[in-house]
């Protein structure tokens, strides 16, 4: 199942593409964004796709391996600056990043992003660095992984979550994610569990959704990724540059939010609006990942 970019007719119409302008994309993905993005290039305009996971790289190589216009890096876009100067690229007309988690990632088992599939706790975006999900769950202290739970997941039961793993731990490591799912939902009240797959008709959502959102942000430094790829970013935008972030819960939005604001004060940029874009229903209807992405732009003045 291809990846379907979400929120991309507002994406090309926020950052105005113009032929010959060199534009990156920070979350390739499965390359939907990019694809549309190139449309609008024209025969002189250069796209430099990255992304942290090896099987996006992969992916994209062969979709556009055949364009000259194309770059393709195997690299967080937190690095985007060193990425640049290796390319020789001092300034940029146009980043988007799209950093959410992919439908290929959740898919694929064996990364253990989802608990709806069966598989390793995993949850590395790149599976060539940092520690698995399953060692933060053995390393980390009761109280660490409550803090986590909160902070991260923005859990209300992270205290009785996290006694809970602690104590499961000492019988057996939690190694898949139906072991954490199993701990999970025995640490709620009877009337709350999960039993059988079947969710009760008064759970909003799934007990393991935010503590597995949590731990994902954990393996991936994703926070501090993003704020270090917001300012990579605005430093090799272009006076009239465009950056466009499509983010996918609180967290990030609140991030993104923040320093566009700082940056809008400081008179060196402009908001394009002041309130996030939101999928439209029929886009919802379709694809019901955007429901909760949130596209923020702003535009360099200075």
């Amino acid at each position: 199942m291809r990846h379907n970019p979400v929120l991309l007719k507002e994406v090309l119409e926020y950052l105005v593409l113009r032929p010959g302008a060199v534009v990156v994309d920070g979350t390739l993905g499965s390359g939907g964004h990019a694809e549309a993005m190139l449309q609008k290039l024209g025969t002189d305009g250069q796209l430099i796709g990255l992304d942290q996971d090896g099987e996006a790289i992969a992916r994209c190589r062969g979709i556009f391996e055949k364009d000259p216009r194309v770059t393709l890096v195997h690299e967080n876009f937190r690095n985007l600056g060193s990425v640049l100067r290796r390319l020789k690229i001092e300034k940029i007309d146009a980043v988007l990043l799209d950093v959410g988690t992919s439908s290929e990632q959740l898919a694929d088992e064996k990364r253990g992003f989802s608990f709806q599939t069966k598989g390793e706790l995993d949850m590395r975006m790149n599976p060539e660095v940092g520690v698995k999900a399953s060692e933060l769950l053995a390393r980390m202290s009761e109280k660490e992984l409550a803090t986590l739970f909160h902070d991260y997941g923005e859990e209300r039961n992270a205290n009785r979550f996290a006694r809970r793993i602690a104590e499961a731990r000492r019988l057996r490591p939690l190694h898949t994610t139906e072991d954490l799912i199993q701990v999970l939902d025995q640490a709620l009240p009877e009337f709350l569990r999960f039993q059988n797959g079947k969710r009760p008709v008064w759970a909003k959502r799934h007990p393991a959704t935010r503590v597995f959102q949590a731990l994902r942000i954990a393996v991936n430094d994703e926070l501090h990724a993003l704020e270090e790829g917001l300012k990579a970013a605005w430093n090799h935008l272009k006076q009239g540059g465009r950056l466009a972030v499509i983010s996918f819960h609180s967290l990030e939005d609140r991030i993104v939010k923040q320093q566009f604001r700082k940056w809008h004060d400081e008179n060196v940029g402009k908001l394009i609006f002041r309130k996030p874009i939101v999928a439209k229903r029929e886009e919802m209807m379709n694809n019901p990942r955007s429901r909760s992405a949130k596209l923020r732009v702003i535009e360099r003045t200075l």
